[in-house]
């Protein structure tokens, strides 16, 4: 009978030893799950933090580009604009001065070929003809000019809306970025304090093993102690 208590108390040690072993590789094994899931968390958080970093840094190196070749397109076409005009006037210069040679040819020949009242008909006429094709030509150049300087500030006014627009996206992509970093702060807080709690848990569950432990020592000592009375009774009983 004593063997048989030993073997059961044996099996009771055997069988709660394996229940501690295995309650401690399950929460060696909660442990490192906790730890894996902060690792991860952090690592998203600097992976987003970088990501987002990496955003910015692009969207002001694009706002830079872009109003660089705004700066460089505008400077171009104040550079045709200015072309433009110095040519015109150079044409409208060399008309004139044409138009006065040739009124001056024609009124010389008409001098040497006409009495002098024609002369000065013809020659009225001509000057009428010579103010009114002035005219003219000056009325086309500023209309040109004036139609020139009408898409020069639509291209403007689209450049400024074009630019409007990217600021726009670009604050739009910034406050995304912002939300998604806090939501992720706000995630890695939530595991750490779950690692927390699940830590405090833990030691609370720790905390009784040892006193119930203990009883379960006294209750070994108690049956290590009934085997001997037993033996000695029996050694009274054959004397």
């Amino acid at each position: 009978m004593a063997d048989r208590r030993e073997n059961s108390l044996l099996f009771s040690l055997n069988e709660l030893k394996e229940l501690e072993v295995q309650r401690q590789e399950e929460e060696a094994e909660s442990k490192r799950a906790a730890e894996e899931a902060a690792r991860r968390a952090i690592e998203d958080a600097e992976r987003r933090k970088r990501e987002e970093e990496e955003a910015k840094i692009r969207a002001v190196q694009d706002a830079e580009r872009k109003e660089r070749e705004r700066k460089e397109q505008l400077a171009r076409e104040e550079k045709m604009r200015i072309e433009e005009a110095e040519r015109r006037a150079r044409v409208e210069a060399d008309a004139r001065i044409e138009e006065q040679r040739l009124i001056k040819e024609t009124q010389e020949r008409i001098k040497k070929a006409l009495p002098y009242k024609l002369i000065a008909m013809v020659g009225g006429a001509i000057l009428l003809i010579a103010a009114i094709v002035a005219g003219l030509v000056i009325k086309k150049y500023i209309d040109e000019q004036n139609a020139e300087a009408a898409r020069l500030l639509a291209d403007r006014k689209n450049e400024k809306e074009k630019e409007e627009k990217a600021e726009r996206e670009l604050l739009e992509k910034q406050q995304a970025a912002q939300k998604q970093l806090q939501e992720l702060q706000n995630r890695l807080t939530s595991t750490i304090g779950d690692i927390e709690k699940k830590k405090l848990e833990e030691e609370e569950k720790r905390k009784p093993k040892p006193s119930s432990g203990g009883g379960g020592k006294k209750k070994e000592g108690k049956g290590d102690s009934k085997p001997d009375k037993p033996t000695s009774s029996g050694g009274d009983d054959i004397l």
